[in-house]
């Protein structure tokens, strides 16, 4: 049944998995499959043609192979470079970051002073302060380009003096400009929220838009009638397109996963080419 189908999580590595946590919590009886695209991390370096290229390849992978029937962008950089723009190619509903985000602070954080965090390409791009002052927002925005975030923390490095200096580098921000809210605008960015209270003044609000995407999950199920009505628990799925390794110790490490299976799989213009399946032991 349509219900049953999987629903598609995706990013180009560990980020999205802040988001999965989410999902989790507020869809306990939906199959997730989560891919990584690991070989082509990260995407906030990457041009905009090229991470229209890796969206739209995952997106055909996630409707025609493994037939989801709901895709995920749990990546701001994937979500304001590509999907307003290649959405409309495919049958599934897909979702991604910015959207369910910008109705979050309309309700809750009109007005503020808020600093937005997010990688080199998301920022070029304005996307965050595009889709706010276009819905209405009035207060104060200031994007923060944060370059080095996400190859330390998909290295481990969750913590350390090198994460600091690179916090208090971007986040002096805060200081300078009186800002009083902090926005995730990288998935990534929840695994180091501890190192970033330290840094920022206190009193600075936090916005994770990994809730909002989880609640416009569930109003897209209903929405489409195909929220899965079972009471089963069923496992994730996990792929990624290089290093299984690595992404199977990584899920072991940040989700708690005894042993997670982790399969290899490469896109090619939307066609899954040979997989391989490994299991971190």
């Amino acid at each position: 049944m349509h219900m049953k189908k999987p629903i598609g999580v995706f990013d180009s590595g560990i980020g999205g998995l802040t988001v999965l946590k989410a999902l989790q919590r507020a869809l306990p009886h939906e199959h997730f499959v989560y891919f990584a695209d690991t070989a082509n991390l990260p995407y906030g370096e990457k041009t905009p043609e090229q991470i229209m290229g890796y969206t739209r390849q995952t997106l055909a992978w996630m409707q025609n192979e493994i037939g989801a029937k709901l895709a995920i962008a749990a990546c701001h950089t994937s979500s304001a470079t590509a999907l307003d723009l290649i959405s409309h190619e495919f049958s599934m509903p897909v979702l991604g970051a910015i959207h369910p985000l910008v109705e979050t602070v309309l309700q809750h954080y009109q007005g503020r002073r808020i600093g937005i965090i997010a990688t080199p390409t998301s920022v070029h791009s304005r996307m965050h302060e595009n889709s706010l002052l276009q819905a209405g927002f009035e207060g104060h925005l200031s994007s923060i380009s944060c370059p080095k975030f996400v190859p330390i923390i998909e290295s481990g490095r969750i913590s350390g003096p090198e994460l600091l200096r690179s916090s208090y580098e971007y986040l002096s921000i805060f200081n300078n400009e009186g800002l009083n809210t902090l926005i995730f605008g990288c998935t990534h960015y929840p695994w180091i929220a501890e190192t970033l209270q330290y840094v920022l003044p206190s009193g600075v609000d936090f916005i994770d838009p990994a809730e909002s995407i989880a609640v416009k999950a569930s109003q897209e199920l209903y929405k489409y009638k195909i929220l899965n009505t079972s009471n089963n628990k069923i496992k994730i799925d996990f792929y990624c397109s290089s290093t299984p390794e690595r992404f199977s110790a990584q899920l072991n490490l940040l989700m708690s996963i005894p042993q997670p299976e982790v399969t290899l799989v490469r896109l090619a213009d939307g066609a899954a080419l040979p997989q391989k399946r490994v299991v971190n032991e």
